[in-house]
């Protein structure tokens, strides 16, 4: 935090150079294992989907600004009973609306036509479970969740004209879950290998045009 603090302040005479941009971005969220049993054969897994939303960009100063972000994304849920139970095949488990809102600083190269940056935040991820429908109580949707949340990143911007810009962005992101998520062991070749893990990890990879200003 303090180095993005640091990336908003701008430096005498630069506040001519002071330029930001709105995008808006989509792309692929690539989900991992959300929970991990004592046993190996247990795990909820949040599935691949597409994800979308928008990123505010300042760039105070010749070579570091700040972003604010936010992304959706809605991933299905399978078990690992699913494959074991129905024959390989997954079962209507619902799904799990993701809601990432984060808090970036970007380090960029000198700017020109084609601009290349990495990016460190913080921020929240909010999970809202979705029931499949039944005529149980139990259908419809859960309580959302806030998390702490943390990312870094890859990308370039593209000047594309003097109001227009295009972006592409790789992040990985890690996410608090306040419970351990794991707690068993893996086997091979007679060695045994325990795991634990209180961190649900996911990736995502995005473009976007956005408005210069």
């Amino acid at each position: 935090m303090a180095l993005v603090v640091v990336a908003a302040v701008a430096r005498p005479g630069a506040a001519q150079q002071k330029r930001g941009a709105l995008f808006a971005v989509a792309g692929g969220y690539f989900g991992t294992d959300l929970y991990v049993g004592a046993n190996i054969n247990n795990k909820v897994h949040l599935g691949d989907s597409w994800t979308y939303g928008a990123r505010l960009v300042m760039m105070p100063q010749e070579r570091y600004g700040v972003e604010l972000s936010y992304m959706h994304a809605s991933s299905d849920v399978s078990t690992s009973i699913d494959s074991i139970a129905f024959g390989g095949g997954q079962q209507d488990r619902g799904n799990i609306s993701v809601d990432q809102i984060d808090l970036s600083g970007l380090w960029t190269g000198y700017r020109s036509r084609t601009t290349g940056f990495v990016s460190l935040g913080i921020g929240t991820t909010i999970f809202t479970p979705h029931i499949p429908n039944s005529t149980g109580p139990s259908s419809g949707n859960g309580d959302a969740h806030w998390r702490f949340a943390f990312n870094a990143g890859l990308g370039a911007i593209f000047r594309v004209s003097e109001g227009l810009s295009a972006r592409i962005d790789g992040r990985y992101r890690g996410v608090t879950t306040n419970h351990a998520t794991g707690g068993g062991s893996y086997c091979s070749y007679g060695y045994c290998y325990g795991y634990a893990s209180t961190i649900y990890w996911n990736g995502e990879v995005t473009a976007g045009l956005g408005y210069t200003f």
